[in-house]
This record gives C-alpha cells, sequence and structure tokens, in this order.
C-alpha cells in the first residue's frame, strides 16, 4: 500500500468533516452533521483507493469500486461498504429531499458510522 502524502491529506479532510459533523450533531443541525459524516467516509474511501493505486473521483465510482474491488472481495468487511452507501442516501435526503428530512436518530447513526468507518480505514492503511 502506498500511503502517499495525498493518501494522508484525505484522511485528514475525512477526520476533519467527521469532527465538523460530530459539531453540528451536537448543536442540533441533524441534516447536515449527516452529510458531513457521509463525506467524512467519501473522503476516507478515496484515501484508501489511492493507497491501492486506484483513481476515481465520482460518488458512485468511489462506492462502485470500493464495493467490487474490496468489500465482495472480503479485503473490506463489508458493512463498512454498506455504511459508505446508507450514509450517501442519507446526504441525498438531506441535501435534496423536499419533504423528507433527517431525524436526530438517522443523524446521530450517520456520524457514528462515519467514526467506524474511518476508525477501520485508519486500521488498513496501517495495517
Amino acid at each position: 500500500m502506498n500511503l502517499t502524502a495525498e493518501v494522508e491529506a484525505f484522511m485528514d479532510k475525512a477526520r476533519h468533516a467527521l469532527k465538523v459533523g460530530a459539531k453540528l450533531l451536537d448543536s442540533g443541525d441533524f441534516a447536515d452533521a449527516a452529510g458531513k459524516a457521509y463525506y467524512a467516509m467519501f473522503y476516507a474511501a478515496q484515501a484508501f483507493l489511492k493507497a491501492h493505486g486506484v483513481e476515481v473521483v465520482k460518488h458512485s465510482s468511489v462506492a462502485s469500486v470500493l464495493g467490487r474491488e474490496f468489500a465482495k472481495t472480503g479485503r473490506l468487511d463489508p458493512r463498512y461498504h454498506r455504511m459508505l452507501l446508507n450514509a450517501r442516501r442519507v446526504r441525498e435526503i438531506a441535501d435534496y429531499g423536499i419533504f423528507d428530512e433527517v431525524n436526530e436518530s438517522t443523524a446521530r447513526s450517520t456520524v457514528e458510522d462515519g467514526q467506524s468507518f474511518i476508525f477501520e480505514i485508519e486500521r488498513l492503511l496501517h495495517e
């Protein structure tokens, strides 16, 4: 695995987004908290893929490659891929939903998943 400056920068962005998401959750801004948690996972996933020599930038491509090349092959526990997919769905509701809302429970769960996801990616990057 190649832990380049770019990989480290993506992980810094991931940790920062998660920290902001936790603050937003504490202040009651549930939709934005969930959105930041998703972006934390997205940045960490990009770091993980780049460390493995995979260059993708689109949200759908990051999720697709992570699932196909890592979750389905057992190189990443599939539950982390599901966390990313669920967080993306919640973020889309938060950003584009007119009648749907992100409630506190969903936001809290998404932020907690973000913490687990980042922890696992960091663990894998330093194996």
